[in-house]
């Protein structure tokens, strides 16, 4: 019996250390743990030189930016690793950069005019003039999502994943210079887009620049017509549904800026700032992985597409009980440690974010299977259902209860429910979808 055993977990080490995806996703894992691991370190001293008040400025800044960067590319970025052929690819690539162009004198006049309200409602009134930095971000968000996006289609892990790695060691070591000399939100607002700014200079310059990742080539209007509609549903549903993801995501950081103040805001971003650290590092580096090789499977019909869902999801749900189990029984004690007593009130918050994020974690791999599956209508009104529901469950414990606390509770247990939405749909759809291709493959053998 125990040499069955053995020689099982020799076969299952052998498969794992032969499985181009495994390495791929090792690959990723690897740089983005490096990356996360070098920001964790300067966590500490960015804490105490900046203060709540400044992350929390940056916090507001980011929650901005992140609900409209998806406009950036109009969403058509993340279809540049659909298309067979690399020309299409390139149209892909090249109507990105169009739609990035034509955002930024937009997204320079919307900011002019809206400046009070914007302000007002993000909690940053001074210091409105950070604003005038969205436009500039759009700018990079657009050209850095499309090398990122042309990266993965070219399987160029390695390039990449060495890229943020230095691109995050630089920005931070900046940020510590920075802190000690003139510590301020504007500063870690600018010193974060250098940092992605650097980012895409450092992957450019690692990747062959041949085909998709040839920055020539994103410029023009060939095949852009045909691209806007053969991937229309990125732009129909993939980027609102992003859109309104940030939204509803980015909401506590705003009402707390604006309710609480900005300190409330800061304290909340770095429970999610931390947490996000390992759930970043096994979704991102899984997703960017699993995303072209479940899209292969599920569109030659493989019977394996189900099986291999059903694994990649058990094994992310394995692997974050550990980590996001410690931080529910012990955040409020840990972050206090680590971060400083002042950082008390973001360990409270970290043990219900610390649930959410392992919900968000596991429906990962769903995610990457939905545009696959045709579901990103589904996408779409969920994402409506969640600004609902978390507005809803926000304004009850900042209206009703009164608490910042029970507020950051409710709004973690709806995303664990979203969460679990993703994989119920994926699953269900996959296996319906299994049937069907079981059922086509005998009706052509009969025919045969």
């Amino acid at each position: 019996m125990a040499s069955k055993v053995a020689s099982s977990v020799e076969s299952v080490i052998g498969t794992l250390k032969t499985s181009h995806f495994v390495r791929n996703v090792a690959m990723v894992g690897g740089g983005i743990a490096a990356a996360q691991a070098i920001a964790i370190a300067f966590m500490p001293f960015l804490t105490r030189l900046y203060g709540p008040e400044a992350f929390g400025v940056a916090a507001a800044f980011a929650a901005i930016i992140n609900i409209i960067t998806p406009l950036s590319t109009m969403g058509y970025a993340n279809a540049i690793v659909m298309p067979d052929s690399d020309d299409d690819a390139v149209a892909v690539a090249r109507l990105s950069i169009l739609c990035g162009l034509c955002m930024v004198p937009l997204s320079l006049i919307t900011v002019h005019l809206g400046k009070p309200w914007l302000a007002s409602w993000t909690g940053m009134e001074k210091a409105s003039y950070m604003l005038y930095l969205i436009p500039l971000s759009l700018f990079i968000s657009a050209f850095l999502s499309v090398a990122n996006e042309s990266a993965i289609r070219a399987n160029l892990f390695k390039a990449k994943a060495r890229a943020y790695v230095e691109s995050t060691a630089v920005t931070n070591i900046s940020k510590l210079v920075g802190g000690v000399l003139a510590p301020s939100g504007l500063l870690l607002i600018t010193l974060t887009l250098a940092g992605q700014a650097t980012n895409f200079m450092m992957q450019m310059l690692r990747v062959p620049r041949t085909g998709v990742l040839k920055p020539s080539n994103w410029f023009g209007f060939e095949g852009i017509r045909a691209a806007a509609v053969s991937q229309r549903d990125f732009s129909i549903y993939r980027m609102p549904q992003s859109i309104l993801n940030a939204a509803s995501v980015g909401l506590p950081v705003i009402l707390l800026a604006s309710l609480f103040g900005t300190s409330f805001a800061g304290q909340y971003s770095l429970s999610v700032l931390v947490l996000g650290a390992p759930s970043m590092l096994l979704g991102q580096a899984v997703g960017e992985v699993f995303y072209p090789k479940i899209t292969r499977a599920i569109t030659a019909q493989s019977p394996d597409a189900a099986g291999l869902l059903t694994k990649v999801t058990l094994g992310l749900l394995a692997i974050g009980v550990v980590p996001f189990g410690i931080i529910f029984f012990w955040g409020d004690f840990i972050f206090s440690l680590i971060f400083g007593a002042e950082w008390e009130l973001a360990g409270i918050y970290s043990q219900w974010v610390s649930v959410w994020f392992l919900g968000t974690l596991v429906s990962g791999a769903s995610t990457a299977a939905l545009p696959a599956l045709r579901l990103q209508r589904f996408l779409l009104i969920r994402e409506i259902v969640a600004v609902g529901s978390r507005v809803g469950v926000l304004y009850i414990g900042f209206s009703i209860f009164q608490s910042d606390i029970i507020a950051i509770v409710l709004f973690s247990i709806v995303g664990v429910l979203l969460s679990l939405s993703i994989v119920y749909v994926a699953f269900r759809r996959l296996l319906v979808s299994s049937k069907e291709w079981q059922l086509d493959n005998i009706n052509r053998q009969t025919d045969n």
